[in-house]
């Protein structure tokens, strides 16, 4: 009877086991490549492929891509351009990383023009448009 108790219980740790084995299993998955070549790891990974945009009046954090970055104003208006343009001007979110925060930019499908401070660490993201 025990023995009989004991597969029983066995059988169900079994089944249960099993049912969660695909969660589990797409948890712990390192991910999947995009047609883009970014990777998909529960959330997008924009990593660097190919060349990263080119900066004029500030200094390109390494490992900045046309998705996502970050720069440090030197002088003027800070010009990030798109390594690859856009079909169409992207969405973009702008940040300055100061305690006084005091830009504007502006957005085309080449690049991002800051009108701010110098020696401020500004962050883009950056997705493309539906049909662009």
């Amino acid at each position: 009877m025990i023995a009989s108790r004991l597969k029983k219980m066995l059988s169900v740790a079994s089944i249960a086991a099993l049912s969660f084995a695909p969660v589990a299993a797409l948890a712990q998955a390192p991910g999947f490549n995009l047609p883009n070549n970014s990777v998909y790891q529960g959330h997008f990974n924009s990593a660097p492929v190919g060349n990263p945009p080119s900066t004029a009046n500030c200094t390109l954090l390494a490992g900045s891509t046309d998705t996502d970055g970050s720069c440090t104003s030197t002088s003027g208006a800070p010009v990030v351009t798109f390594a690859v343009a856009w079909n169409l001007a992207p969405f973009c979110v702008v940040q300055d990383s100061s305690a006084t925060p005091a830009f504007v930019y502006t957005l085309s499908t080449t690049a991002i023009t800051i009108t701010g401070t110098t020696a401020h660490v500004y962050f883009w993201h950056c997705t493309g448009r539906n049909g662009g």
